[in-house]
């Protein structure tokens, strides 16, 4: 009897361990990025000895504000503070009573860079690295018969048309006037990028329509235009970021490699209101020979980048601010800028929801909600063009918002502010100077 209470008491505080444990340490991140000079703050309710060990020499750290050397350090109290006074990285190894590994934590201290947040609405005009694929047809020749030339060579929506016969391709127009001029001698040799990234080289047979032209069968695209929203800038470089998502080709949704590519002043001229089941939208118009912003030079994951050949102003920020970690990013009030009518920003309120906790970059870093009862009146929501709108909480850019929820036009996806800055090599500007 006596042996069954013992093992009763054992297992039941093996149990008591456990709980805590799992309820505990989840709190402690795998992946941790901290501004130079600032600290970050967890609460550890555990009953038990935590021990903390740095991994190998990288930087120093100040934990609960003693400095953290290569012995072990113990956690007395309730709280875990980690502090970085040097840029650089390392890791911590988290153990329970010294012996028992619980978890690895990356500390990452990134330099304190600071942005202008944008909000201004931008035409985006793009021209594609070769000629895109969009769709397919059938060619009627002469003899009245349909013909199916690119379908029968294994040419797919989404892939890229890159040379012919040998000779790049630069835009539609050069590629009907090369099919024109090259199929009287025979077949032709299409040099394809697939949309795995593969490069194959793909014969093709064109036919002669009723018309007296060579076709091959395809619907073809060399560019897109648009309207999206500026999310910030860096001051010194002119460096920017835009969009915070990838733009694709509309009818494949593959990524569009650049050729060249530009940003221009927007003027909102209309919204069409988000609805439950169907997306709004930003009416904008631009001119492509004026008010040229700045060049495009990548089309990311994570929004477009490039250079400002000036800089645009925003009304509410006279100073650049900092840009929050994705790990330091709470749930809570926020502050948004955008543009709905005309070319003036303006502020309104949002909630963030739910962040998703990301050691690596990733698109849908938090959920957020429209809660500003002037905007759900003037746009529904989020709508198309509001992408790239900056996410701003207590006075950090924290992230852009990029999608929304179909179902649910007052809500969406946002992506880190960090994530966007890394893709400017702004960071590793910084660090080279410090």
């Amino acid at each position: 009897m006596k042996r069954k209470i013992g093992l009763g008491i054992f297992f039941g505080l093996i149990l008591i361990i456990s709980l805590f444990y799992f309820f505990s340490i989840n709190t402690l991140p795998s992946s941790l990025s901290i501004i130079k000079g600032n600290e970050s703050t967890f609460n550890i309710n555990f009953p038990f000895s935590l021990h903390i060990q740095k991994s190998g020499r990288g930087i120093g750290l100040k934990i609960n504000g003693q400095v953290l050397g290569q012995k072990e350090f113990r956690i007395k109290e309730n709280q875990l503070q980690v502090k970085g006074d040097k840029v650089g990285s390392t890791s911590l190894n988290v153990r329970l009573f010294g012996i028992i590994p619980l978890r690895t934590i990356n500390v990452n201290v990134l330099p304190d860079v600071k942005v202008y947040p944008g909000g201004q609405a931008i035409g985006v005009l793009l021209r594609s690295k070769g000629v895109m694929v969009v769709g397919k047809s059938f060619v009627e020749g002469k003899d009245g018969r349909k013909y199916y030339p690119a379908v029968q060579s294994g040419i797919e929506v989404g892939d890229t048309i890159l040379k012919i016969n040998g000779i790049e391709v630069y835009d539609k127009v050069k590629l009907a006037s090369l099919i024109q001029k090259m199929a009287p001698g025979g077949k032709l040799t299409l040099e394809i990028k697939k949309k795995d990234g593969r490069i194959k080289k793909i014969p093709v047979n064109p036919v002669k329509n009723k018309q007296g032209k060579y076709m091959i069968g395809l619907y073809v695209d060399d560019g897109v235009a648009g309207v999206g929203t500026l999310t910030f800038f860096d001051p010194k470089s002119g460096e920017y970021g835009a969009l915070g998502h990838v733009i694709t080709e509309t009818n494949s949704q593959v990524k569009i490699d650049i050729r060249q590519g530009k940003i221009i002043e927007a003027r909102i001229s209309g919204i069409n209101t988000g609805k439950r089941g169907l997306p709004g939208e930003k009416l904008g118009t631009f001119f492509q020979t004026k008010q040229i912003l700045g060049e495009i030079r990548k089309n990311t994951q994570y929004g477009i980048y490039g250079k400002l050949n000036r800089l645009p102003e925003n009304p509410y920020f006279n100073e650049p601010i900092p840009v929050l970690p994705a790990s330091q990013v709470q749930e809570g009030q926020a502050k948004i800028y955008t543009v709905i009518k005309g070319g003036k920003i303006e502020e309104f309120d949002v909630s963030i929801d739910r962040v998703y906790h990301q050691s690596h970059p990733g698109a849908k870093g938090m959920i957020i909600r429209i809660t500003d009862p002037q905007l759900k009146k003037a746009t529904g929501g989020i709508i198309q063009g509001m992408s790239g709108s900056p996410i701003v909480q207590n006075n950090k850019l924290v992230g852009a918002i990029t999608h929304v929820f179909v179902n649910d036009p007052t809500r969406g996806y946002g992506v880190f502010a960090e994530w966007m800055v890394l893709q400017t090599g702004l960071y590793d500007k910084a660090r080279a100077v410090q």
